[in-house]
């Protein structure tokens, strides 16, 4: 069978012009590519996966559908023609690909354990952002909010705090809204929640006399008007188990309503007070509810690990604004042994993505912290083994079709947070993740920077760094009241 093997390839070698120079052996294994992309399913509209084999003079990737394309390149690195290869994906979308890998290495040729690629008709959404910043969080006043057109290598800066006083930048969120809506919060003396809506910026102070502060996680709704957000007194401390590196915890945090056409901030008794900590609030994909994680508030850090977030639901009416009176446990953490945070409802409103880990709500400290996906019709919960990987599987987002999703992962080294894909199909099926493509995909082991709190969206952001900072820099915030919501 193995003389079979090598005759094959050579006869496809020779087909392509490419006779084996010096010896010729097969290696059982799958090429040692970094990143891995091997047996992936891949969007029909992607960057191509550039890799690197480590110690190798040159590379040649056969790739077999419908039609044979041959790549080439010489050193250590793959770097796929991107002509070429959006000419292959066009043509071959909806196929499963073979794909072939040949490395030449002091004059012998090894040709490695073939592997596929099915190329998803499912198109993914163009843009993504995601935040640089030191894996640690030492140097906080040294982060960028980064746009990349994921189709191609383009990226651009949507914020960059050397540029805004060096003040603690948070996450970039943009959302499903009709007209294009999304925040961004900016702290510092001239801080504030940068929100953009249909073209235009504002900056807002969401502090009031009746709330326990500003802003801090949430969404904005389909219509733009309304955002719910945690307002919480945020704590980041060393940890103590040799193990872990940092936790971060909440003394208290409360639930928002932030109505931005009316510019007031509101509550009610269901989603505030000493008794729980809520945090991390997202819209249904209709609007009509709102899912967060509550526990029972304890002494921390002291009680830390007996935190327990189960998810949890309380309606909403996007017409009005206003909340329900009761709040429905849609997942008990007492009753699965697990803490859940970070809910993000797909936007065909079939599906939940959730975080999980032992214990609290700050999922990317905890190495053990996977991905769920809950059936919001059946209620059944997929625990994605095939999905999650050896360390931190955390912070998610869907694109606009609800077909794929990202997620930051420390998989390849437990310290560094990149954004991984996977393809999730009608039936809740989710396949094995692919990390981002890299022009130079090297860039993974060089750069020192975590890639986190990734987005999808499907057109590029109005603004960049330069709008942010005139924002910063030249608008007096606007100051919004405080509502009650009964």
């Amino acid at each position: 069978m193995r003389r079979v093997l090598y005759i094959l390839l050579l006869v496809v070698m020779v087909a392509c012009g490419r006779a084996p120079m010096g010896g010729y052996r097969q290696c059982p294994s799958l090429p040692p590519m970094f990143p891995d992309y091997a047996d992936i399913t891949i969007p029909c509209n992607i960057a191509p996966l550039n890799f690197e084999i480590d110690s190798v003079e040159s590379i040649e990737v056969l790739i077999k559908g419908e039609q044979d394309w041959l790549f080439e390149s010489r050193g250590s690195t793959m770097h796929f023609n991107e002509r070429k290869w959006r000419k292959m994906l066009s043509e071959e979308c909806g196929n499963e690909l073979l794909i072939h890998v040949t490395t030449l290495r002091n004059s012998e040729h090894c040709g490695w354990r073939s592997f596929t690629w099915t190329v998803s008709e499912d198109r993914i959404d163009p843009y993504l952002s995601y935040r640089q910043i030191e894996p640690a969080y030492e140097v906080w006043n040294e982060l960028r909010i980064v746009e990349r057109n994921v189709e191609k290598f383009d990226e651009r800066l949507l914020g960059d705090n050397i540029s805004t006083d060096n003040s603690c930048m948070n996450c970039h969120t943009s959302n499903r809204a009709e007209q294009p809506a999304n925040f961004m919060h900016v702290r510092g003396k001239r801080g504030g929640t940068i929100y953009s809506f249909n073209g235009k910026m504002r900056k807002i102070n969401t502090a009031t006399d009746r709330t326990s502060g500003s802003a801090v996680y949430g969404e904005i709704e389909r219509s733009g008007r309304y955002g719910i957000f945690t307002t919480a007194d945020i704590v980041p401390i060393l940890h103590l188990d040799a193990n872990e590196r940092m936790e971060v915890y909440d003394r208290s945090s409360d639930l928002i309503v932030i109505d931005f056409e009316e510019g007031t901030v509101s509550d009610n008794a269901a989603i505030s007070g000493a008794v729980y900590q809520e945090t991390f609030p997202a819209f249904s994909a209709d609007g009509r509810t709102i899912y967060f994680c509550r526990a029972v508030s304890r002494p921390q850090p002291d009680s830390i690990t007996n935190m327990m977030y189960s998810l949890c639901a309380i309606d909403f009416d996007p017409q009005t604004g206003r909340l329900g009176s009761e709040v429905r446990t849609v997942i008990d953490a007492e009753s699965v042994g697990r803490s859940f945070s970070f809910p993000k409802c797909s936007p065909d409103g079939r599906w939940l993505m959730v975080t999980v880990s032992d214990y609290g709500t700050f999922p990317i400290w905890h190495s053990e912290t996977d991905l769920w996906l809950v059936d919001l019709q059946s209620g059944a919960i997929d625990t994605l083994a095939e999905v999650n990987g050896r360390y931190s599987d955390s912070y998610h987002s869907w694109s606009s079709t609800s077909r794929w999703v990202v997620f930051a992962s420390k998989r390849d080294d437990r310290v560094y947070g990149r954004p991984y894909f996977a393809h999730v199909d009608s039936l809740g099926q989710v396949s094995r993740p692919f990390v981002l493509p890299q022009r130079d995909p090297t860039i993974y082991r060089t750069t020192l920077k975590s890639m986190n709190i990734p987005e999808l969206y499907p057109h590029s952001e109005i603004y960049d760094a330069r709008a942010l900072r005139r924002v910063y820099f030249d608008k007096e915030a606007e100051k919004f009241e405080y509502k009650e919501n009964n």
